[in-house]
């Protein structure tokens, strides 16, 4: 358990540094170089985060896998996940270009150009993150992610002082990922891969386990970011902007939830076939640490909403307010849903989850296309806030019927309301009664999880003795 506990909080800080560093590019461009190019940044760095997910083409679940599964296995492994991310990695960078080049204004080629550079170098960092969480080495990856993340600060703070503009900014992402690259082979040579190729057999068959994997993760990333590219198309670059805002903030929340899924993913997909009930134990407590978290959060980020967004950005963008408050309302979700889909991922049910993440990616786009240009940006928040619930209910349907069937009644008919309610509370109050209304709603959380259920003392008293008996097994080790 401490193990774990210390890889969720390496996989957190390490997840935290990219976007934190990510961020304050985010407040300079928005304070110095102004909506219009906040708006241009915001959409190509959407784009970006696509293009790379289809490089990485999930890679990294994958390698994690087998190599928990098999750690002797690493070195050839290594060498089949490196030779399909250079395939996909190309494939990748042709398909961004050709988008900028088509879709996007000219005057953001070169800033495209310059950032496409990037994307198959992501490819291989993709399949080097796989190796650590397989070897449960995670702080190896907060390393590289620090180091990536302080270039990238660095290289923007010279382009803003010369006034580099976007291609300067764009320029800097890619030499930042090249260093991360360097640093994350010499780790893997550190951690038993000698050669990064080679020639090893059953690439083919590797590409072929790879696909659904590639398909899930690459439209997992086009489902939190098709709603920015749609903004970007229908509406004002000064909107765009305003959106890029309040998903910023927003995607700083859910790094917490990710981070212990990338913690907790190796130890589901090694109990799975040995431990089924260790296993359906563990997917349901991390469930509803996730969903209590991601009420709490929630409530958080509604209330204090306003005043983020005016110490960070400044009065001029209050108007991403009521969207960022919105967006907050997805957190329970996606935590529940965060970890369902990787307890099937885990359960070797790839088939079903891309299923599910196409309708959702399908159901997403619709709703965005129909809700933006009648709402602006408050429809693509709207679009994945439905499109996230119905995901919610198929999901849990899904885990029911074909791994272990949950037990229903009345008090688990309560756990929605315990969720919604705290939530809904507080976004129909008055901006000002907010803080108010989020104590309250904590309040209706605790009430409410004792009732249904949704997180019971006997949940609690699991967690807190698999934490005394991890530390005693750490005591036990240093001495």
């Amino acid at each position: 358990m401490p193990s774990l506990v210390a890889n969720s909080i390496a996989m957190l800080a390490a997840r935290l540094a990219v976007p934190f560093f990510s961020f304050g590019i985010n407040i300079g461009v928005a304070r110095l170089l102004g909506s219009h190019v906040l708006g241009q940044y915001v959409e190509l760095v959407a784009l970006l985060l696509v293009a790379q997910a289809l490089a990485g083409g999930g890679l990294s679940m994958l390698v994690t896998r087998d190599v928990a599964a098999h750690p002797d296995e690493r070195a050839e492994l290594m060498q089949r996940a490196n030779r399909v991310g250079f395939a996909s990695g190309l494939l990748a960078t042709v398909l961004f270009l050709a988008y900028a080049r088509i879709v996007l204004p000219p005057d953001v080629w070169n800033p495209a150009l310059l950032l496409g550079a990037s994307i198959l170098p992501s490819a291989w960092i993709s399949a080097q993150e796989g190796l650590f969480m397989g070897l449960h080495q995670h702080p190896r990856i907060t390393l590289v992610a620090f180091v990536e993340g302080a270039v990238k600060l660095a290289a923007a703070g010279a382009v803003f002082a010369v006034d580099g503009g976007l291609a300067g900014l764009c320029a800097g992402l890619t030499v930042a990922r090249l260093v991360a690259l360097g640093l994350g082979h010499g780790l893997t040579v550190r951690a038993g891969v000698q050669r990064a190729f080679g020639r090893p057999g059953r690439v083919l068959e590797f590409a072929r386990a790879l696909v659904p994997f590639a398909a899930i993760f690459t439209l997992g990333i086009l489902y939190f970011r098709q709603d920015v590219l749609v903004v970007g198309a229908l509406r004002s670059e000064t909107e765009t902007g305003l959106y890029g805002i309040a998903t910023t903030l927003y995607a700083l929340t859910l790094l917490a939830p990710n981070s212990v899924m990338s913690a907790v993913f190796p130890r589901l997909a090694a109990a799975f076939g040995s431990a089924r009930s260790d296993y359906h134990e563990a997917t349901m407590l991390t469930s509803k640490l996730l969903t209590v978290e991601g009420v709490v959060v929630a409530l958080v980020l509604i209330a204090a909403a306003p005043l983020l967004v005016r110490t960070l950005y400044g009065p001029p963008f209050l108007a991403a307010v009521p969207t960022l408050a919105l967006l907050a309302a997805v957190l329970p979700l996606h935590g529940a849903n965060a970890a369902l889909g990787q307890a099937m991922q885990a359960a070797h049910l790839q088939g079903e989850m891309l299923a599910l993440t196409i309708g959702a990616v399908a159901v997403n786009l619709v709703l965005c296309l129909v809700l933006v240009p009648q709402m602006g940006i408050l429809g693509a928040a709207l679009a994945l806030l439905t499109t996230s619930s119905l995901s919610a209910v198929v999901l849990a349907w899904i885990y029911h019927r074909r791994i272990t069937p949950f037990r229903l009644g009345v008090r688990a008919a309560l756990v929605p309301i315990t969720v919604a309610a705290p939530v809904l509370v507080a976004l129909a109050s008055p901006e000002t009664l907010r803080p108010a209304a989020a104590a309250g709603g904590l309040v209706l959380l605790a009430a409410g999880a004792r009732v249904s259920g949704l997180l019971s003392g006997a949940d609690l008293s699991r967690l807190a003795a698999g934490l005394r008996l991890g530390a005693a097994r750490a005591e036990n080790q240093r001495a």
